[in-house]
């Protein structure tokens, strides 16, 4: 009797493993339907958003079963393995602080985002920078002048020069102005804009050029989809009126932009933006909102490492028009800019526009910035 009874119990204990196998078994083939992401640069991936791949029987590539995402030989890690890393969620506040303070640009932690997972996806992981277009030769970057577009985590202090003014104290226009853009998750990001200095003439001859604090801008933004080749964002900018109406501040206006950043072919990069400009605190014709928005192309012409790196140049054009009064208060300015890596995570901009519709506020506007990615 005692022999029978341990019998069944070594016939039980086998029943349990042979359960416990076929489970682990069958959670195995499905561990591939998480999301991947390639560890290696994404120059070689397709520009469509990666779809799930269900795991395949025991014994067949995960990555290569029929019908499934075929995953490029650079994706692969050390010996062949697929180097992928499962979709990592965590706390919003966590996801915050891993988009400010982590590694955000390790190979391998961006995956692209889609827009139909706007409301699910995204708002609880940290955010990732995106790859250098579908051929890993156009680095998501940001140009003076013209919109944005994507993410970033940098700082950046523009110096602005404004020729000949047309106003009653004419003159010319200098400002300084301190930006800084703070990813929180794949999905959102706030940027800060505060022109720390405008200075410009005054109508009293004894006094000269009179120096201000400008209106200080809170620009939050939301990433709608990401892919190798085009990125699509949201923002709100909300300008505040904390600048004196002596150097041109003082408005309040709500700046709502769809943006995007494309990569159609090779290293050119195409950029662009629409949304309404809104005063909110001016009369009259100043008052009045607008139609705005902008579109620029730009090329790369080096690598990253070579000694003048990730030189760009572009043609930026700029635009806004009223929805009520005159057409000819509509603004339009046409400009060159370039962008170049010195050294580190530094990097010079340079942009120049010229008004070539009315109203023609100066003759012209320079801007040089010095910039950190952090």
């Amino acid at each position: 009797m005692e022999w029978a009874g341990a019998l069944r119990i070594e016939r039980t204990r086998a029943q349990n493993i042979l359960a416990t196998l076929a489970v682990l078994l069958g959670i195995s083939t499905q561990g591939w339907a998480q999301e991947l992401v390639p560890t290696a640069p994404a120059a070689t991936l397709p520009t469509g958003d990666l779809v799930d791949v269900v795991g395949p029987p025991p014994g067949v590539n995960p990555l290569q079963s029929p019908g499934q995402f075929l995953a490029p030989p650079s994706a692969y890690g050390p010996g062949g393995a697929p180097g992928v890393r499962p979709r990592e969620t965590m706390s919003l506040f966590d996801a915050a602080l891993d988009s400010l303070t982590g590694d955000v640009y390790a190979p391998g932690k961006w995956r692209p985002l889609s827009l139909g997972t706007l409301f699910t996806e995204g708002w609880d992981e940290s955010w990732a920078s995106g790859p250098a277009g579908k051929s890993g030769l156009t680095p998501r970057q940001g140009w003076l002048g013209a919109f944005d577009g994507v993410f970033y985590r940098l700082w950046l202090t523009t110096f602005s020069y404004q020729n000949q003014l047309r106003t009653p104290y004419g003159g010319n226009r200098y400002q300084g102005n301190y930006t800084i853009f703070l990813p929180l998750s794949r999905r959102f990001e706030v940027a800060l804009d505060l022109p720390f200095v405008v200075s410009n003439g005054t109508m009293n001859p004894g006094r000269g050029y009179t120096s201000q604090v400008g209106d200080l801008s809170i620009i939050p933004r939301v990433m709608l989809s990401e892919s190798e080749g085009l990125t699509q964002s949201l923002s709100l900018g909300i300008r505040t009126p904390t600048g004196s109406a002596a150097v041109g501040q003082g408005h309040m206006e709500l700046l709502p932009r769809y943006e995007f950043w494309a990569n159609p072919f090779g290293a050119w990069v195409l950029r662009g933006s629409v949304g309404t400009d809104s005063p909110l605190n001016q009369k009259g014709q100043a008052g009045v909102s607008s139609l705005a928005g902008g579109l620029t192309l730009g090329r790369f012409f080096t690598p990253h490492d070579a000694p003048i790196g990730d030189l760009a140049i572009y043609l930026n054009c700029n635009f806004r028009t009223p929805f009520e009064g005159a057409s000819t208060n509509t603004f339009v300015g046409v400009g060159p800019g370039t962008r170049f890596h010195v050294g580190g995570n530094w990097y010079c901009l340079g942009y120049w526009e010229v008004p070539v519709a009315a109203p023609v506020a100066n003759t012209y506007t320079a801007q040089f910035a010095l910039m950190k990615v952090f």
